[in-house]
């Protein structure tokens, strides 16, 4: 499988180029145009795989119950991918030494030999919007995550602290360690500040955010309404 960025950084889209077998599982309704050789099939438990109690995790961490999975059936097939909505398009490479957390509503692709699972994130999960449950890359490939506006990298040095506003950030690695805080030392100023609770990232490890805050980062109680609904 071979991969390009297009369009960016407004507007980008992933294009694939598949031979026969590769196969790519994405976000639900991410497609834009494919070639005639290339099967879809959706598959319960979302990126993870694993049924309904995989697909339960998805919603609480604000993702899709479903997964979509294109397969080539035959070689010199393309496909284009493309996230809801306006901004960039990130890749990470998975490796035993580099994993990452995904926020809520950043996933868009990723390779089948990465592995998705969920890192429970309790009651800090849900107020730092990122779900009660927490989406973790394992294994060794590519994943892609989708961005509402441009993309930040910052690397963090070993203890090196930074703060960002929870709506904003995409991914961040594994190693990197997060702190529900208020963002003022006055609660009152917190709120009428209009920052209320931010999270403190501490390195070592890469810190990716966004430069608008996604619309659609709702909590995991309305996910799971709009799917039943």
């Amino acid at each position: 499988m071979n991969f390009e960025i297009g369009h960016r950084p407004m507007f980008a889209t992933l294009n694939l180029d598949l031979s026969e077998n590769d196969s790519i599982v994405a976000q639900p309704e991410s497609m834009i145009s494919m070639t005639t050789g290339i099967e879809i099939a959706a598959r319960a438990g979302g990126q993870t795989g694993k049924g309904f109690t995989g697909g339960l995790r998805n919603l609480m961490s604000g993702e899709s119950f479903f997964a979509t999975v294109f397969r080539a059936k035959r070689d010199d097939q393309s496909l284009i991918l493309a996230p809801r909505l306006q901004g960039d398009i990130v890749h990470l490479q998975i490796s035993d030494g580099t994993r990452y957390f995904l926020s809520q509503g950043s996933y868009l692709a990723n390779e089948p030999s990465v592995v998705i699972d969920f890192k429970y994130g309790g009651v800090r999960g849900v107020m730092a919007k990122k779900g009660l449950y927490v989406m973790h890359t394992q294994g060794e490939g590519d994943i892609f995550c989708s961005t509402y506006g441009s993309v930040i990298y910052r690397e963090l040095g070993d203890g090196e602290s930074f703060v960002v506003d929870n709506r904003f950030v995409v991914a961040f690695s594994d190693t990197v360690q997060f702190q529900l805080v208020k963002a003022t030392s006055s609660t009152v100023d917190s709120y009428f500040s209009g920052e209320g609770l931010v999270n403190r990232y501490t390195g070592p490890g890469k810190l990716i955010y966004q430069t608008r805050a996604n619309p659609f980062s709702g909590s995991m109680f309305g996910k799971l309404i709009a799917w039943i609904s």
